[in-house]
């Protein structure tokens, strides 16, 4: 803990100018800046509309926060996900999720969110991956783009719903690629594995 020069010595003048009564400085945390990638395809269709929920919750708890989401390409849908008339927020839905639910291609996606949105990134970043892993690319190219990533935010965490099924290993060629940049690899299956995030989160 370093000194409060200044609060120690007005509180010295109580005790006739002897520092009997020292003053800290607090070191304020900053709130991190969440950057939230839901895998929205055809693979992850039972588990999307969960996530998108979540997405929601991030992005209007957290000032700075952003939301995406992605298949074979990628979207920003933080503007939806703030939008507090839910009639308006379906519209906005209808219109930006055409083509959901069909193929993955998560190191393309990761390679356009580089591309348009990496200058978000910076070294108070948490970003957060959804996905089972089941990418239809060349698993060189998740990677590659995970590093890009990595490089420059302060934590990646990956999380994967098929992570909360018993037995399950994540042996696909796009998951192991992955698993090495990855800061935290964790369960997302169900409202109390994310609710156990939360501490993960705080400590990141």
């Amino acid at each position: 803990r370093r000194v409060h020069v200044g609060r120690t010595v007005r509180n010295s003048l109580r005790f006739g100018g002897t520092p009997l009564q020292r003053a800290y400085r607090q070191r304020n945390k900053r709130q991190p800046r969440l950057l939230l990638l839901v895998d929205v395809s055809r693979s992850m269709s039972m588990y999307s509309t969960v996530f998108l929920r979540f997405a929601r919750g991030i992005v209007n708890a957290f000032s700075d926060a952003d939301a995406f989401a992605y298949h074979t390409r990628l979207v920003h849908i933080s503007a939806a996900m703030r939008q507090t008339d839910f009639v308006k927020l379906q519209h906005a839905l209808a219109l930006i999720s055409q083509g959901w639910s069909g193929g993955t291609r998560i190191g393309d996606c990761l390679q356009g969110f580089n591309r348009d949105y990496g200058r978000r990134v910076n070294a108070h970043s948490v970003v957060v991956i959804v996905s089972d892993g089941l990418d239809t690319g060349p698993p060189e190219l998740l990677a590659q783009q995970l590093a890009g990533i990595k490089r420059h935010c302060r934590k990646l965490v990956w999380l994967n719903p098929l992570l909360g099924r018993p037995g399950y290993e994540p042996r696909t060629a796009s998951m192991l690629a992955a698993l090495p940049l990855v800061d935290l690899f964790a369960p997302a299956h169900n409202l109390q594995s994310l609710m156990a995030l939360e501490s993960d989160l705080i400590n990141l």
